[in-house]
């Protein structure tokens, strides 16, 4: 991912104090990137054979987002020459589907979530359900989250999976900070199959992470980067490893949207608690025009 992004930033905003801490961080990274910000407030219209149907009122509407939008702009701090104008849409239909049809254009989503220790009920939440369904990156920040920018960027490593969607947003984000990234990695108990072929073993973890450390410090000399491995589940050991200051980058889905809640298990449990911004990566599928300028052939 370039320090630039194109596509741009869009945060969902309702007026509650989450969306609004949301927002802020929004503005911070947009501006970092050199990005144009779009503030989305979703409004469901009920409808229903016994409940009819409310005057739909796009002027009014646009006036209730504008409201919200200078609340926030209001408690924002004052932001860099150049900055790109924030734009703001009112989108009709459930939140999370909302911003999930945002994410098929956007560089990142941003959306707000109420501080660590909500329990299972934030599976069910915005939040998680844009983090499961996005077509592209996500970051769901918490209120309990500190700083416009991370004090340092810790990136979630499988080594049994392609970690590069997460590394490349980790890396452009650390540089456009100026902080420094540390790659995790968490060393669950190898099974009997994998011990006997030799695999899961720390020599070898530690020799591939120190590969992986060495391939991104050449692609990224100006940011200072190392990497840990520890013991334990991956949710838990991410979860110990961040504080409310730093920035935390995992990798997302690589298969189909319809299993990606079953598959999802890490970032869902790291979304529970997590006291930091998180970032859910997802690999964006390219659509025919992005195939071609990234030199695929065409179909």
């Amino acid at each position: 991912m370039s320090d630039a992004w194109t596509r741009g930033v869009v945060v969902g905003i309702d007026g509650s104090p989450e969306a609004t801490h949301a927002f802020d961080w929004a503005v911070a990274a947009a501006d970092r990137h050199h990005a144009r910000l779009r503030a989305v407030h979703a409004q469901t219209v009920p409808i229903g054979p016994v409940v009819p149907l409310p005057a739909y009122d796009p002027d009014a509407l646009d006036a209730e987002v504008d409201t919200i939008l200078r609340r926030a702009l209001g408690r924002a701090l004052p932001r860099p020459a150049g900055a790109k104008d924030i734009e703001s849409t009112v989108s009709i239909g459930p939140a999370a589907a909302v911003l999930v049809e945002f994410s098929r254009d956007a560089d990142l989503v941003v959306v707000g979530r109420r501080g660590a220790g909500g329990g299972q009920s934030v599976l069910g939440s915005v939040s998680s359900a844009t983090a499961a369904r996005a077509h592209g990156p996500v970051a769901i920040v918490p209120t309990t989250a500190r700083g416009l920018a991370p004090d340092r960027v810790v990136v979630g490593v499988d080594l049994d999976d392609d970690p590069t969607p997460a590394l490349e947003i980790a890396f452009a984000e650390a540089r456009a900070c100026g902080r420094p990234v540390e790659l995790v990695h968490a060393m669950e108990p190898a099974t009997q199959v994998a011990r006997a072929a030799g695999a899961g073993e720390e020599p070898e973890i530690h020799a591939e992470l120190k590969a992986l450390t060495a391939f991104w410090a050449d692609r990224y000399p100006d940011v200072a980067c190392h990497a840990t491995a520890r013991p334990g589940d991956p949710a838990t050991v991410l979860r110990d490893q961040v504080t409310a200051f730093d920035l935390l980058v995992l990798g997302g889905r690589h298969h189909q949207r319809a299993v990606g809640r079953l598959l999802g298990s890490v970032p869902d449990a790291v979304l529970l608690d997590a006291p930091c911004a998180v970032v859910v990566a997802h690999t964006r599928k390219l659509t025919g025009t992005d195939q071609r300028l990234a030199g695929f052939p065409g179909r």
